[in-house]
């Protein structure tokens, strides 16, 4: 029987391709400097900053020092703040009588990819002329822009009942109030995308009975106060895939000609993706296995399923890692994912497949 050349390896499903280098802001106009006019009124953010609007009808404010009104940088109706970075930002309330609230969103260059880890950033300055100070920020990923009819807090029952989908309220990891009215605080947490993720709500997700305030003007009075907060230089960036141990991952975009092994950059960063989680992980192992699709001899199907794992096995060794937690084994076209004799089904089965798993104690 006469061997077809195989032109290229096509990879599947599981493992998704992150063509988003690290580093790379996902958040458009996080430091808040374009803007589509100069403030002039309050409670302008949804007609001046370029990308950024208020999800509910609480009035968000954007501030830039191009504004000759109380709108500007850095003295304004709130007090003085310079900007953390740039010439502008942006200010709501997260703490205010009757559980007033303000929210802040913003769409993504993309959406996230499920499985993804991705870290979330932003820096926050109390306003001069707060009466308090708040330990609770927190932060909504959604389908679609969230348009609420509330002045009220966002609660987690408010969220599942939007029609956007939405991700659950996660609050930023806090060990004191937000006080300083100088300097900028920097929050951040990391996330685990589920790959619907289109739009970020910033902002206080609590009611005044569940916030943990802090009144520092008149801490004897019944009377509620406020927080004011200003927020500048947001980011969320691309850390890298989450494996789970003992579950098997499909490559994407490894791709082989008949006679050699060919990467596109998109593969490259998948593998680098997995080189990286390895280094961070030291207790786990990797297991390399190629598979063809049932064109050609089983016998060359072997040699080239072997071949190709071990093609992507030495591509992470010649990364850096350490050759004794990688192993490679070829297959043949003894385990499709798809047994229907179709150039589909051919396409899925042609494929390169991981499996991270840890050590074993080998003297218990």
């Amino acid at each position: 029987m006469q061997l077809r050349p195989i032109h290229t390896l096509v990879i599947h499903l599981f493992l998704m391709i992150f063509t988003i280098g690290s580093g790379q802001n996902m958040v458009q106009n996080g430091g808040f400097e374009d803007f589509v006019s100069c403030p002039v009124k309050m409670s302008n953010l949804n007609k001046d900053a370029e990308h950024w609007s208020a999800p509910t009808l609480g009035t968000t404010d954007y501030f830039n020092e191009c504004s000759r009104t109380k709108l500007g940088v850095p003295m304004n109706f709130k007090g003085k703040q310079e900007p953390y970075e740039g010439a502008a930002y942006a200010g709501l309330y997260l703490f205010a009588p009757r559980d007033y609230r303000e929210y802040i969103q913003v769409p993504l260059t993309e959406t996230l990819e499920k499985g993804s880890r991705y870290r979330l950033t932003l820096f926050i300055s109390l306003s001069e002329k707060s009466d308090g100070a708040v330990m609770d920020m927190g932060a909504v990923f959604s389908e679609k822009p969230l348009s609420v009819h509330t002045k009220r807090e966002l609660s987690q029952s408010d969220l599942l009942s939007a029609s956007p989908q939405t991700t659950h309220i996660k609050q930023f990891p806090v060990t004191d109030y937000y006080q300083d009215k100088q300097n900028w605080m920097e929050l951040s947490f990391d996330m685990v995308a589920k790959g619907f993720e289109n739009h970020l709500i910033l902002g206080n997700f609590k009611s005044n009975a569940g916030t943990s305030y802090l009144d520092t003007q008149n801490p004897s009075e019944n009377e509620e106060g406020y927080a004011y907060y200003y927020l500048d230089d947001i980011s969320l960036t691309y850390l890298g895939p989450e494996y789970k141990t003992d579950e098997v991952y499909v490559l994407d975009h490894v791709n082989f000609n008949f006679d050699r092994f060919d990467l596109q950059p998109k593969a490259e960063q998948s593998l680098k993706d997995i080189y990286e989680y390895l280094e961070k992980h030291p207790s786990l192992k990797v297991a390399i296995s190629g598979h063809t699709d049932d064109l050609g001899s089983d016998e060359y199907n072997d040699v080239l399923s072997r071949e190709r794992a071990a093609s992507v096995a030495q591509y992470l060794i010649d990364l850096g890692l350490d050759k004794n937690r990688i192993t490679s084994k070829g297959y043949g076209d003894s385990k499709p994912l798809d047994t229907t004799r179709t150039d589909e089904a051919r396409r899925k089965n042609r494929r390169v497949e991981f499996v991270m798993t840890k050590f074993e104690d080998e003297n218990p």
